[in-house]
């Protein structure tokens, strides 16, 4: 989960987490799926969570995939093992595209991550720096570890610096 790989750019799978110090560039592409940027400015440390779903409800499986286990999870990772100051933390989230066009508020999965990912952030005192959310295209994202800047980029649209 710390990546310790000689690659100068890291993917982060779907469900999955990597916190990387300098130089790294983390990257991951989403749908409905929700990106959870973490980054400590002072130490120069981030990490990024690609969430799928709200809620766990098997806490034996990979906790990572969920919002209500992956960001304490990311906060975990990050300040007991890369050192960050957790009140140095600040949250970019990005993602949460409707990729079906179904009327139901309830299939929404894009929605309910983006919610319960913003309210998990704001229960464990993470401020919100910048967002992307939302819409019904997918989403590629990277974070630059020496700047803290997260390029994001909406398919067919311009990418747009965070």
């Amino acid at each position: 989960m710390i990546t310790t790989i000689n690659q100068e750019v890291v993917t982060v799978g779907v469900g999955d987490l990597k916190v990387a110090g300098i130089p790294k560039i983390l990257k991951t592409s989403l749908g409905s799926c929700v990106g959870v940027v973490l980054y400590d400015n002072v130490i120069k440390v981030g990490g990024m969570l690609h969430l799928m779903l709200p809620k766990c409800k098997d806490r034996n499986g990979k906790l990572s995939k969920y919002a209500d286990t992956g960001i304490p999870l990311l906060i975990d990772l990050m300040v007991k093992r890369a050192n960050a100051n957790k009140r140095n933390l600040t949250a970019k989230i990005f993602g949460g595209a409707r990729m079906f066009n179904i009327s139901s508020d309830m299939f929404d999965i894009g929605k309910s991550n983006i919610l319960e990912t913003a309210s998990i952030l704001d229960r464990l005192g993470i401020r919100i720096s910048a967002r992307r959310l939302g819409g019904t295209k997918g989403h590629q994202i990277s974070l630059d570890t020496n700047t803290g800047i997260v390029q994001s980029r909406i398919l067919g649209e311009p990418t747009v610096k965070y």
